[in-house]
Formats: structure tokens, sequence, C-alpha cells
């Protein structure tokens, strides 16, 4: 299978990723990715991205996935899906260049790469700690936090109206599964749509076995309590013209 871990930044992606792939040693993490150009290059990003940089990315995410068969065991720490969620929140700045045109070329692109995977994993961010410096990474709490609410969105629009057509394709979208914060509860429910051998259950196994009932039920409670940043959901919802649900529903 094909599998991305997304989420804004500070969310535990990487750790997740070396846990995965510790769990299932037949999967592979590419190891040139558009960061060393970052690096490289010195380039800035995150907060202080402009377009060029996210088509940068985008297009090197990209042209990697194109690389990919179905048959593949990979997991990519990010995907297409975080470009798009950085440059909303840049649009939704009033940064220079990110207009209606630039989002909408971004969007197209990303929603036709999505069919070359099979499962994202998305990485909420914990409010209650505080950013870790890496030297590379943007550590701006509020940044974070809005980028966070951005994948939020994003992933109400794959619940509540996926066949809108706008961030996935109709018919061949990966399956996004929300996360909880701490490591092991994570790779306990990636078990839940990963086997052992690293293939998707079926409709017929694991997930919905009373032994996962209970477990399930709490991480379902654990999201419906997760209700912060309602007001930013809501509005980019609405810009995008998505059902926008009642704080009370």
């Amino acid at each position: 299978m094909r599998i991305a871990i997304s989420g804004a930044q500070n969310t535990g992606k990487s750790t997740l990723v070396r846990s995965f792939l510790h769990t299932w040693t037949n999967y592979i993490n590419p190891k040139s990715t558009y960061r060393e150009k970052l690096k490289v290059d010195n380039i800035q990003h995150s907060s202080k991205t402009i377009p060029s940089t996210q088509k940068m990315i985008l297009d090197s995410m990209v042209d990697q996935m194109l690389q990919t068969k179905v048959d593949d065991n990979i997991i990519y720490d990010r995907c297409p899906l975080d470009v798009l969620a950085y440059t909303i929140w840049s649009s939704e700045r009033g940064n220079d260049g990110f207009d209606d045109g630039f989002i909408t070329d971004q969007i197209n692109i990303v929603r036709e790469s999505m069919r070359f995977l099979d499962i994202v994993f998305l990485c909420k961010y914990n409010r209650k700690l505080d950013p870790v410096e890496d030297g590379q990474r943007d550590t701006n709490k509020n940044h974070i936090v809005e980028v966070d609410n951005i994948f939020e969105s994003i992933f109400q629009q794959y619940t509540q109206n996926l066949d809108a057509d706008i961030f996935f394709p109709k018919g061949d979208s990966p399956c996004v599964i929300k996360l909880p914060h701490t490591q092991q509860e994570r790779i306990d429910i990636i078990q839940e749509y990963v086997t052992p051998e690293g293939d998707m259950y079926g409709d017929e196994d694991s997930i919905l076995n009373p032994d996962n009932i209970a477990d399930l039920e709490k991480l379902v409670m654990q999201q419906k309590a997760a209700q912060e940043g309602e007001e930013a959901q809501q509005e980019l919802l609405k810009k995008f013209h998505l059902p926008v649900s009642s704080p009370n529903t």
C-alpha cells in the first residue's frame, strides 16, 4: 500500500513514520525528499512560504508519487494534502501571489494526486504541549493551530461531503483516518487498518470486530471532544462551498 502521514508541524509525524517502519519492516520511506532542497538552498517555508516554494514542494511530491506502483509498500512523511493546507493558510492571510487562480490550480493537482494513495493518517496537534524546535520547522504556536484547523476542515470535507469532488477524487479517494495524540494509540489505531503483512484490512476484517468496538468508541469520543478552532473550520468550509455543521450537531 501507499500510505501518507499528514498534519501540521509539531504533530509527531516523523516519529510516527519511524514507529510504523519499526512495526511494518516491509515498508520503505523515501530517502530523498523536497526537504533536502529547502535545507540546502535555505528556502523559507511554512509561515514564510511563497507561491514558487509551494509549487516546488507539490511538484516534488507528485513526481515522487508517480514513480510508485500500486503494489509498492511505501509510507510518506507528508503528502500533497499538506502542501494544500499551507497554501490555503497563506491565502487566508492574504499573502502575495496566493490568489484564487493559484489556489484552484493547487487544489486540482492535489485532488488528482490523491489517486496515488491508499490511506492518509492525519495527526492532529496537541494544544496542551509547546512546540519543539528542530532547527528547521516553524514553532509559532498560533501558526500551528491555524494550520491544524485547516487540516480539520479538509477532514470534515472528506467525512461530510466526499462526493463534492473538491479535495478528493470522487470514486478514487484514499481512506483518511484521524489519529489520537499519543504514539502508542496511533499505532494501535493503524493496526486496525493495516494487517501485520502491510495490507489493508477488508470490510469483513478487524476494524469492527467485537474486541475492538470499545477502543473505537473511545477514539470517537475523543474526536468529538476536540472542537477547538470551530469558527475557523466553519469559515473555511463556507469558503469552499461545503456543508457547514452547527456547533451543536
